[in-house]
């Protein structure tokens, strides 16, 4: 869905986050692998499937022992546990300084606005919960990475409402735009905003 928008004025109430390869360069993220994404949900449960092998294990081992108390049980189930915890530990302690924050709702920018300043000059605006610096991507229709211009909002500064003017825009020209908050690029979901300035 194209935003063509008559007297070039647009408000979004809420952006979508996004990862590309050219945003994660700008902001020093790492590319995680594809095998790494796939099973990172499953980490925090190894130590239970791990133990479940142990202990069916030891277990096996036991009866086959014919040990029958339950304290050598015990014992099983707790070195089970001990042993399936250590990859998952080692893991996270090796991970510790690579680990990046995720982007929180607070830093999603609302009430996106693009507002006429001139007849060739506009100001985009938005608003984010938490303080965040922010920054605009944009150039003339279609958005890539040759044609785009970064603009520093706000002069670096982590502040709430976050303004970009944006100068010697062409009369009829289509515009495209996308904007950094935090760590994280935003748009509508999966497209670049964009408007268009009229006669």
């Amino acid at each position: 869905m194209a935003y063509v928008v008559v007297n070039y004025f647009l408000t979004i109430k809420q952006l979508t986050a996004h990862n590309t390869a050219s945003a994660r360069e700008q902001v020093g993220a790492p590319s995680p692998s594809p095998l790494a994404s796939t099973l990172m949900p499953f980490v925090p449960y190894a130590p239970f499937v791990l133990s479940a092998l142990l202990f069916i294990v030891a277990f096996g081992i036991l009866v086959v022992n014919r040990a029958k108390n339950l304290k050598n049980i015990t014992i099983a189930i707790l070195i089970a546990f001990i042993s399936a915890s250590i990859p998952t530990m080692i893991s996270y302690v090796g991970q510790g300084s690579r680990q990046t924050a995720n982007a929180g709702p607070e830093e999603i920018p609302r009430n996106v606005k693009v507002v006429p300043v001139s007849p060739t000059s506009v100001l985009i605006s938005w608003n984010t919960d938490a303080a965040r610096v922010g920054a605009v991507r944009f150039s003339t229709s279609p958005l890539t990475s040759q044609s785009a211009r970064l603009y520093l909002a706000d002069n670096q500064e982590a502040v709430h409402t976050h303004s970009v003017q944006i100068d010697s825009l062409k009369r009829y020209a289509s515009y495209e735009f996308e904007i950094l908050s935090g760590t994280t690029w935003y748009d509508n979901g999966g497209r670049y905003l964009q408007f268009t300035i009229p006669q």
